[in-house]
């Protein structure tokens, strides 16, 4: 039995911490036309973070869609989501390896860490509801965070997430890291969902935790970090759904100041 990296296994114990602390949603529930709801939550820990250098943090995003009218319980599936993250939040991906989201594809968590455990910076879990005959069935899976291949020299952040029960499934969210720059808003994490059970399925919730913490040229360094110039720090949620509706959800934390 092949034994996983040390690195791998605390890193993987320190997401589980936060993703316990990040469960409940706290962002407001926003809804639509079509009965659809959605909700995000973003924390940063730990909260108490320097006002004029960048603190190395941990990121946490929950985020939750439902219905109100679907009979079968299954909400419309996103498409897509935009996450906007507060201009004090920043990433830094020089050092980290990646991984080719081709390698990703139809592999479960035991083997994508095996292909890309080096390229690992997060992970968390997330419950897809899946149609079986006349019935929908809730699944747990497992998400596996990974730094991916720069696109268009974009950073680039791979979610795997793998259930086995009632069917193998395994899904890879696509997402580029841009610069927003606006609004009070920086990082810009725009994510491509694939569909689920040709559209039958969906995503429900979502819980992921990035926290990778490494060396680069001699100097320590966190793949994320803030600061508090300002409290609250605030981060959104767009959610493009399949029948075209999108919905933008918010979500603010405090934060306090180094002496």
């Amino acid at each position: 039995m092949r034994k996983r990296p040390t690195a791998i296994v605390g890193l993987a114990v320190a997401i589980a911490t936060a993703i316990v602390a990040s469960a409940a949603i706290a962002g407001p529930t926003v809804s639509g036309p079509d009965g659809n709801t959605q909700a995000i939550d973003v924390k940063l820990s730990p909260t108490k973070l320097s006002k004029s250098m960048q603190t190395p943090v941990t990121l946490n995003v929950t985020t939750k869609t439902t219905t109100t009218t679907a009979a079968n319980g299954v909400p419309v599936p996103a498409v897509q989501a935009i996450v906007d993250f507060d201009k004090n939040t920043k990433l830094f991906t020089k050092g980290v390896p990646t991984c080719d989201a081709a390698k990703l594809q139809s592999t479960s968590t035991e083997i994508a860490l095996r292909e890309c455990g080096k390229a690992m910076i997060g992970g968390g879990k997330a419950t897809a509801l899946i149609p079986v005959g006349e019935k929908v069935f809730p699944e747990p899976t497992t998400v596996t965070a990974f730094n991916g291949v720069p696109q268009g020299g974009k950073p680039v952040v791979l979610l795997h997430t793998y259930g086995v029960s009632p069917v193998q499934t395994t899904i890879v969210l696509n997402g580029v890291v841009t610069n927003l720059n606006k609004e009070g808003y920086g990082p810009r994490l725009t994510v491509s969902i694939p569909l689920l059970a040709g559209g039958t399925g969906a995503l429900t919730d979502f819980q992921t935790s990035i926290g990778k913490k490494f060396t680069y040229k001699g100097k320590k360094r966190s793949y994320v970090s803030a600061e508090c110039k300002k409290s609250p720090l605030k981060a959104r949620g767009k959610f493009v759904f399949k029948d075209g509706e999108s919905l933008t959800a918010f979500s603010t934390q405090g934060c306090t100041k180094k002496k």
